[in-house]
Formats: C-alpha cells, structure tokens, sequence
C-alpha cells in the first residue's frame, strides 16, 4: 500500500505515492495539472466548521495554460501548499479543507517581513549593486506576485545590469509595465512618472556606455555599424519610456540628442594617428532626420520656445571618409 494519499487540488482525485516521492513535483493522472507530492501523509482532518463556502465551479479543471504556482499555507491544518494564482479556490491535499488562496498566500506572506526585503533592495540599488537588489526584488514577488514597487524596482535593477553585449531594456521595459499594471487608480500617475524617469536615467547611462566604446573603437570594422544598432535599441527603450509618461520632455529631448548626435557623423583619428570620419547612409540620415522633425514639434507643443537642433555634420577628411549604413 502506498505510504502517501493525497487529493489532486484541481480534480480532488485520490493519488496515492511512495514516501521517497515526498516533496517533488508530479502530474496528475487524471486531470494533468502539476501538482506538488506532500512531504507528509495526510493528517486526519480537523473537526469540521462552517467556513466560506467553495465558490461555483472552484473545482473545475484547469485551462491549458500553466498556473503559475506560488507559495501558501493551509489555514486549517497548517501545510505548506503550492498553489496556482489563477484560482480563488482549492482543496489542502493534507486535510482536505477549502483554501482560499488569496488568504493562503497571506499567511505565508505575514510569516516573511516583505517590507524588510523591499528596504534591502532599494538600498542595494543606492549603494550601485542591481544584481543584489534584483534578488531581492524577486524575492518579495515570490510572496506578493502583484506587488507594483517590486516590480518596478525589479525592472529596473535589470536595466541596470546591462552590458555592452547585453542591453537588458526588454526585461527593465517588462518589469516596469507589470508596476503600472499592478498600480492601483490613486498612485498609477506617479508610477508612470517614476518608470518613465527610470527608462531615461537607465536608457542615456547604456547610450553613453556605447558611444563610449565606438569612440574607442571606431577604426574597428563594424563598430560603427554595431552602434547604431544598439542606439535604435535604446531610443526603442525611450519610445517605450514615453508611452508612460507623454509628456516627459526628458525623454523627448534624449532621443533628439541621439538622432542629432548619429546624424552628424562621427570624427576620430584612426591606427596611424590619421583624422578620419564616419557617416551614416543618406538612407538612414532621412530617417533620423524625420524623427527630429517629429520630436521636434511635439518638444514644442510642450514648450514653446524649444528651436529644434541644427545637425553640423563633423568635418571629413579627403582619403579617410567612411561612409557605414545601418543594418536593415
């Protein structure tokens, strides 16, 4: 006879597995969802009490979608459960008694200070070290999956541990939405504002790593090209930034600044000491000068006396002009 018998949460199908099974993840025989074998067999139940009663349909089948599974415990017996965040209601595989899994996740989360965990994380991103405070981040969203300043933090620590060779915008850009779609009605303008700010601050810091380095690098073949690759990257990432805040006149101004900036070309002195240059294509310059044009005047809808910027293209010398156009 098998040593552990348990209730699938999602199907209440008995299951029975060996003891050395305990702890590990399995899958339902009948209804295929993934479940967690108890580390323990079941205890007799306790003595039954009118609580809530299940919700209609709490003991359907899941979608084909994988939950996501988080951390809870029963409020009955005690066990620590695994549950799925995209149900209000399962049975504790222990004792068999209606978990509600909001409150479940509660528990859990009163039993971990999270408030300690976010003023860790917020000073390891003061003190210049995102990858500590990525784990910390994620580790308050481990309890409280919708917890808007976690998020943000979390993204935004990702934006922070860019490199050269990985830009982590994609990853800042999905942490940030998740804060303004986790914010509620009261503090979503100031979250919009403060992801914005992060994209700008994150965005300029990764473009001044790149032009720091096609300035070093510029004699090199394909440096050039593999700038202005990651410059659409990050104005891309500032596009996003301003989709939060529309009228950040930072942002605007810094995609301005690194249109003009590619446009006008780019002067160094080449391995034998030599002034040399490099240009984009007439093709690519149409497209960065259009969207001066465009940020150009929405900068002056929102201030009026901006003057859109004078592109001065950097002097050429005869003999070491390179002309580099934009992969694409």
């Amino acid at each position: 006879m098998a040593d552990i018998t348990f209730n699938c949460p999602y199907c209440e199908q008995k299951i029975e597995a060996p003891e050395e099974l305990a702890g590990i993840k399995a899958e339902c025989p009948e209804c295929k969802c993934e479940l967690h074998i108890p580390n323990k067999p079941a205890p007799p139940p306790p003595p039954v009490t009118p609580v809530i009663q299940p919700a209609t349909g709490s003991t359907s089948r899941q979608s084909s979608a994988p939950p996501h599974f988080v951390a809870a415990k029963c409020p009955s017996c005690g066990g620590d459960l695994q549950v799925p965040d995209n149900r209000e209601q399962v049975k504790c595989m222990y004792c068999g008694g209606a978990v509600i899994i909001r409150q479940a996740i509660q528990l859990v989360s009163s039993a971990v200070n999270l408030d300690n965990l976010m003023e860790l994380a917020r000073a390891a991103l003061d003190a210049n070290n995102p990858k500590e405070a990525y784990d910390y981040f994620t580790k308050v969203l481990e309890h409280d999956p919708k917890n808007p300043s976690a998020w943000a933090g979390k993204g935004e620590a990702a934006g922070w541990m860019s490199t050269l060779g990985n830009f982590r915008l994609t990853e800042m850009l999905a942490g940030l939405n998740n804060a303004i779609s986790y914010a509620d009605d009261e503090s979503q303008s100031l979250m919009c504002e403060r992801c914005s700010n992060t994209v700008n601050t994150v965005a300029m810091a990764c473009f001044s790593l790149a032009r720091n380095h096609v300035l070093e690098f510029a004699g090199v073949e394909g440096a050039w090209v593999e700038y202005l690759d990651r410059c659409e990257t990050i104005v891309a990432a500032l596009e996003a930034g301003l989709s939060f805040d529309p009228s950040s006149r930072t942002a605007i101004e810094n995609i301005i600044l690194i249109c003009v900036r590619n446009a006008e070309g780019l002067s160094f002195k080449n391995y034998d000491n030599l002034p040399s240059s490099l240009f984009v294509s007439e093709q690519y310059e149409s497209v960065l000068r259009a969207r001066i044009d465009k940020y150009s005047a929405t900068m002056k809808l929102l201030n009026p006396g901006f003057t859109k910027p004078v592109i001065q293209k950097v002097s050429s010398s005869a003999g070491w002009d390179f002309l580099r156009a934009l992969s694409g």
